[in-house]
């Protein structure tokens, strides 16, 4: 016996070719917006990593000259590997007991003048997400970071 396909078979869906073209079609932009966004946030990780390692040494070089200014800065900037980086440099002093005092003065009553040095490294970030801020129906909104900053505090022997 001979079978013939009916012509409303198709029109009930039992026809389902082309459903997976469909369905990548739907989830592509979706994957491809958390893949950039991956991408980018390692790009920031990366960054800040570096940024960390150049106040680090900023730090260290503070450890052995801390009224050298701007050597600690271009030692700062320069082991980050990085372009564009800023890097600045403060020191303040306190007693043991934990008054801020200015460091040309000594602290009273037999206590300890603690110095210490804060290396801050800066450098803009370009995201490569190019909306500047992204909303979610109700649920708030996101902006991608503009800056990168890294700041270390070494007491100074």
């Amino acid at each position: 016996m001979l079978r013939f396909r009916r012509p409303h078979t198709r029109l009930f869906g039992l026809d389902r070719r082309g459903n997976i073209m469909i369905e990548f079609a739907l989830v592509m932009p979706i994957l491809f917006l958390l893949l950039v966004g991956m991408l980018d946030l390692g790009r920031f990780g990366l960054q800040k990593s570096a940024m960390l390692q150049g106040a680090r040494a900023g730090g260290q070089y503070a450890l052995v000259a801390y009224n050298e200014s701007a050597n600690i800065n271009s030692t700062a900037q320069n082991a980050t590997g990085l372009t564009g980086v800023t890097a600045t440099n403060t020191v303040f002093c306190e007693c043991v007991s934990g008054t801020a005092v200015s460091c040309s003065t000594t602290c009273g009553s037999g206590q300890t003048l603690k110095r210490y040095v804060t290396v801050t490294t800066n450098k803009a970030f370009s995201s490569v997400l190019s909306v500047s801020t992204l909303s979610f129906a109700g649920m708030g909104s996101w902006s991608p970071p503009t800056s990168i900053t890294a700041s270390v505090t070494l007491i100074v022997p």
